[in-house]
């Protein structure tokens, strides 16, 4: 057990509290106090600190919070909404437990994209203001943000070596920090002529208030939720393609003008092109890069990353060519002018634009029609791919007959020229495969066991001799199973899975994983039940920290999370379970209130007001009036 550890101060950097600790521990290194506080030799003070539950369990119980000490003096919280969440378990049990290697310093980015200064910086009349309030001078996290040049509240110049003797103030990698405000060499920093704030301290300063807008929402929003929300931005400013991806020539061409228009542009030093790892997303990396790029990106979408994020406008792309019925144009047809034609092939051209291809399930006859984004009712007019076989059998009885090209064009509602093209198709048929292929992706997706498709059928001989091919191959080789089947003919068998499963599923044979199907209601019902208890058993243990959705699945099987996370529309019992069970951070700031008075009491703090609360404990200071309103009610019934 502890005998003694340092008051936090707001804004305190954890390198400072340790170093602190170090001061007043007499230790001769800093690889004793390190041992001290959490069981590791180290001689350097880290960014973050590792195995947290070792200096956890020598303090009094409840005395420091995990999720207060994380998000309001390590540099966790910049960097929390950014990290993937099957990631995320794993950096919190390599600073609490030290186990693994994320190597979680690399969150905050590598070389010219790292988030925080190099150097350790101070601002001259922060140091006054902290020697004459708390007796000492201390790091401030806020400071050694790399993008700032100027402290946010005070407008001086941050300094990180002595102005007479130019030596460091303080070095991470020697631990050693600046305790008092006077250098090594004598010379008092608070008389530190200041030069004057930089030109650009309203750009800082913009930067600065978006970023942290960004860390205030730090613990309700995941880095999932921000890929769905710039998603959506994305696509409501016009940068999505139907297909999904982003038309990244004019996306980049927007933001570079962004940032030279606001006087951004020197801030972001890594190439915009390499935060982009794939033609359709953003963030789609595993590992967090530039988080500055996303915060700048976040400002070019909506304006500012609050508005970003409480972004609730939907994006959605229309159908194109809406949901039908389309009418069959064919004259010799039954269905003439009404909307019998149901189904319709929609063909994606690389976000350029989608063909849609439509066929009569009477008559075969079957075209095609264009259509883009920006000209959604402006569609052009079809293209015929072919008038059907009974459409041709017509032309061709009604001209056996004696009639002329004129009367028949005249009969059939066409020009003479359409009826002449139609009576040379017969003699020799047409050589565009590209009507070929369209012909057999239209009928291939299209044909069903209804009374209607003997017509159809006829314009399908590309599928009709695939059949026969594959049924040739299930005769001779009746004892091979799918997986050898596909192998053996790959080309045909994908190509029939593709454009003709239903008729494949009839007559391959069974699939072995489908031969034994996991009954996912049941397990929906069990999970439930599992986390339930677990859930109940951390309410019932009085944990110090807030209780969330990864704290109740630590406490289960690990399969539960594995399926949650792979497959979360298998298990919607389970999601609304975790929903109701995880703690608000309004009912976690009234559970843990005890706590935090008995902390106060160890310090010989006065619990009187809410007000003192919220001195001491800074995490208070975000509460809502109702919670205030019930604070109030329980510091009236607790003795103190």
């Amino acid at each position: 057990m502890l005998s003694y550890f340092p008051t936090f101060y707001p804004d305190e950097d954890s390198r400072s509290i340790i170093f602190r600790y170090h001061v007043h521990s007499g230790n001769s290194d800093l690889s004793a106090t390190n041992s001290d506080l959490f069981g590791r030799k180290a001689y350097r003070l880290t960014v973050f600190p590792r195995n947290m539950n070792f200096l956890f369990n020598q303090l009094p119980s409840g005395f420091l919070s995990l999720d207060d000490f994380l998000f309001n003096h390590t540099y966790f919280h910049w960097v929390k909404p950014f990290i993937p969440s099957d990631r995320l378990a794993m950096v919190v049990r390599e600073i609490t437990e030290n186990v693994g290697e994320t190597n979680i310093a690399a969150l905050l980015g590598r070389g010219q994209d790292w988030l925080i200064s190099e150097d350790l910086r101070y601002c001259p009349k922060c140091m006054i203001n902290d020697r004459e309030q708390y007796g000492e001078v201390y790091l401030h996290k806020a400071h050694q943000l790399a993008f700032l040049k100027c402290c946010p509240d005070h407008r001086s110049k941050l300094i990180m070596a002595c102005p007479s003797c130019s030596k460091k103030l303080a070095s991470a990698k020697d631990g050693k920090l600046l305790s008092s405000i006077e250098c090594d060499c004598g010379c008092d920093l608070s008389h530190y002529q200041e030069e004057a704030a930089a030109p650009n301290f309203d750009i800082e300063q913009r930067i600065f208030k978006n970023f942290y807008q960004a860390v205030s929402y730090s613990q309700q929003v995941s880095r999932e939720e921000i890929f769905i929300t710039m998603k959506n931005a994305l696509g409501l400013k016009g940068y999505l393609k139907y297909s999904g991806g982003v038309d990244r020539k004019q996306l980049f061409q927007h933001f570079e003008d962004f940032l030279k228009d606001n006087g951004l542009k020197e801030y972001l030093s890594t190439d915009i092109k390499n935060q982009v790892n794939s033609d359709s997303f953003f963030l789609s990396s595993k590992a967090v890069k530039n988080i500055l790029f996303y915060i700048l990106f976040m400002m070019f979408l909506s304006g500012s990353v609050e508005s970003f994020i409480s972004e609730k406008a939907a994006f959605s792309i229309p159908i194109p060519f809406g949901n039908g019925p389309w009418i069959c144009n064919n004259p010799v047809c039954e269905g003439y002018g009404l909307g019998v034609i149901k189904k319709c092939v929609r063909v994606d051209h690389d976000g350029k634009y989608i063909s849609g291809l439509f066929g009569c399930p009477i008559c075969g006859f079957s075209f095609s029609r264009r259509w883009k984004i920006g000209e959604h009712g402006k569609e052009k007019p079809y293209s015929v791919l072919t008038m059907g076989p009974l459409w041709h059998s017509t032309v061709f009885d009604l001209h056996s007959s004696g009639l002329s090209k004129s009367a028949i064009a005249k009969r059939l509602k066409t020009s003479p020229t359409q009826i002449k093209l139609a009576l040379n198709r017969l003699k020799e048929p047409p050589s565009d495969t590209r009507i070929a292929q369209s012909l057999e992706m239209l009928w291939g997706s299209s044909i069903d066991s209804n009374s209607e498709v003997s017509a159809a059928s006829e314009c399908s001989p590309f599928l009709t001799k695939n059949r026969e091919k594959m049924l040739a191959v299930l005769k001779e080789n009746s004892g091979l199973s799918r997986t050898e089947l596909a192998k053996k003919y790959n080309h045909l068998f994908h190509k029939m899975l593709k454009n003709d499963r239903d008729w494949m599923e009839e007559h391959l044979p069974p699939s072995k994983k489908n031969r034994i199907r996991k009954n996912w209601a049941k397990l929906d019902i069990d999970y439930s039940k599992i986390l339930a208890e677990a859930a109940d058993d951390l309410y019932r243990s009085n944990p110090a920290e807030q209780i969330k959705k990864y704290t109740i699945l630590a406490q289960s099987p690990k399969i539960i999370t594995e399926h949650l996370e792979n497959a979360p529309e298998k298990f919607p019992r389970t999601t609304e379970l975790l929903k109701c069970k995880v703690e608000s951070f309004e009912n976690y700031l009234v559970r843990h209130l005890p706590v935090i008075i008995e902390q106060m009491k160890k310090y010989n703090k006065r619990v009187i007001t809410l007000d003192s609360i919220k001195t001491f404990s800074p995490m208070y200071r975000k509460s809502t009036e109702e919670v205030d309103e019930r604070i109030i009610s329980q510091l009236e019934v607790l003795s103190f």
